[in-house]
C-alpha cells in the first residue's frame, strides 16, 4: 500500500499521521503461517512507523473469555493498596495479567504465530519473551505522561517489541493508546528526563514533545476485537483516559533478540511448561521464565522490576554509541 505524506507550508515533509493495518486473511490466522507478503509489508512499516496493527490476528472467542473473567476482577484488583499503576493511581491505569492456567493460555495470543515470524524478521531467529503482562485503563479523567518503555541507555535500533492485544474494541471513548508514529527512530535515553547523572525516567523532555508536536503529532489508533498490535518499545506513546464504565483491558507481551541477554523473567507455573515447549518448536518463540512449582495468582503479577535492557557485555562496552550525539 502507498504511503501518502503531506507537506507543511515550508515544504516540511510531515509523518503519515496513522497507523499501517495489515489484515490477516482468516486462512493465514487459522493455519499461523505468514506469507512472505505479509512478513515484507509489516517489515517494512516497523521499521518506518515503530508501530503496526495486525487485523484478524487473534480468535475473537479467545479474547471474550478471557475479558469475561478478567473484567469482573479489575476493581478488586485495583482496590489492593500493593497493586502496580502506571504513572500512579490517578491515571487509574493498572497492570492486570492474564491467567496463568494452561487452558486459558491460548497460542494466538501467548504465542502468536504470525507475529512470532515477524518479529523473527525484525529481531533473528528465536526471539524471547521476557514480559507478560496487561493494561487495564479504568474510567478516569487522568492521562500518563508521554513515555517510552526503556530507560536505560539502548541502541538505535531495533532491540524490543512489545505485542498488546486488546480484549475489546478500542477507540478514543475507551482509552485507546496515544502513540508518536514514527518517533522511535530518533529515540535515544538523551530524550529522557533525568533524575541526576546517569539516572532516566521514562518520560519525554516537554520540549522534545512540543518541537514533534509541530510536524508529527500524535494519534490515538482504533482497533477491531481480535486485533494485535506490534509497537517498537522506543516509541513515544501514553496511556489515555477510558470514558467509559467498562474497563479497557489489553495485555502485553515483550519480545527481545536471545542474544539481547535482558535480565526480565515471566512467572509461569511450572505445569505450563509442556505447552510453552509446544510453542517453541512450533515457532521458534522462547520464554525467559522464572518456573513456580505450584498456583501463580496472576492478579498479584506486576510490572514493578522489569528491566528490558541489555545483559551482554559487548553491547554494554559500546554504551557511547547509544546516545544521538555521538555519530
Amino acid at each position: 500500500m502507498a504511503a501518502h505524506l503531506k507537506r507543511g507550508g515550508n515544504g516540511t515533509v510531515l509523518h503519515n499521521q496513522r497507523v499501517h493495518v495489515v489484515s490477516i486473511p482468516d486462512e493465514v490466522r487459522l493455519s499461523g503461517l505468514a506469507t512472505p507478503d505479509i512478513v515484507a509489508e509489516a517489515v517494512t512499516y516497523l521499521h518506518r512507523d515503530g508501530i503496526l496493527i495486525l487485523e484478524n490476528a487473534v480468535d475473537p472467542s479467545h479474547l471474550e473469555t478471557l475479558e469475561d473473567l478478567l473484567g469482573p476482577e479489575a476493581e478488586e484488583i485495583a482496590r489492593d493498596t500493593n497493586h502496580h499503576f502506571n504513572f500512579g493511581k490517578e491515571t487509574r491505569n493498572m497492570d492486570q495479567a492474564p491467567p496463568l492456567i494452561p487452558d486459558l493460555m491460548y497460542e494466538d495470543v501467548w504465542a502468536n504465530p504470525v507475529a512470532v515470524t515477524i518479529l523473527s524478521a525484525m529481531l533473528g531467529p528465536n526471539p524471547v519473551c521476557h514480559y507478560a503482562n496487561g493494561n487495564t485503563a479504568l474510567k478516569a479523567k487522568g492521562r500518563q505522561p508521554v513515555h517510552s518503555d526503556i530507560d536505560k541507555p539502548h541502541p538505535l535500533f531495533p532491540f524490543a517489541y512489545a505485542i498488546n492485544i486488546p480484549l475489546c474494541d478500542t477507540s478514543v471513548n475507551n482509552g485507546s493508546t496515544e502513540v508518536w508514529v514514527g518517533s522511535h527512530r530518533e529515540s535515544n535515553i538523551d530524550q529522557h528526563t533525568a533524575y541526576a547523572e546517569g539516572e532516566y525516567g521514562l518520560t519525554i523532555k516537554p520540549d522534545l514533545l512540543a518541537e514533534r508536536r509541530e510536524h508529527s503529532p500524535p494519534i490515538q489508533p482504533s482497533t477491531t476485537k481480535g486485533s494485535l498490535i506490534i509497537r517498537d518499545i522506543r516509541l513515544w506513546h501514553a496511556g489515555m483516559p477510558n470514558r467509559k464504565e467498562k474497563p479497557r483491558i489489553m495485555l502485553a507481551f515483550v519480545m527481545q533478540p536471545k542474544w539481547f541477554q535482558a535480565p526480565s523473567r515471566v512467572l509461569l507455573p511450572l505445569k505450563a511448561r509442556p505447552l510453552i515447549e509446544e510453542w517453541k518448536a512450533r515457532s521458534g518463540l522462547e520464554y525467559a521464565a522464572q518456573w513456580v512449582d505450584g498456583e501463580v495468582d496472576h492478579k498479584k503479577v506486576n510490572s514493578d522490576d522489569v528491566d528490558f535492557s541489555t545483559g551482554n557485555q559487548a553491547l554494554l562496552g559500546m554504551e557511547p554509541l547509544m546516545h544521538l550525539s555521538v555519530h
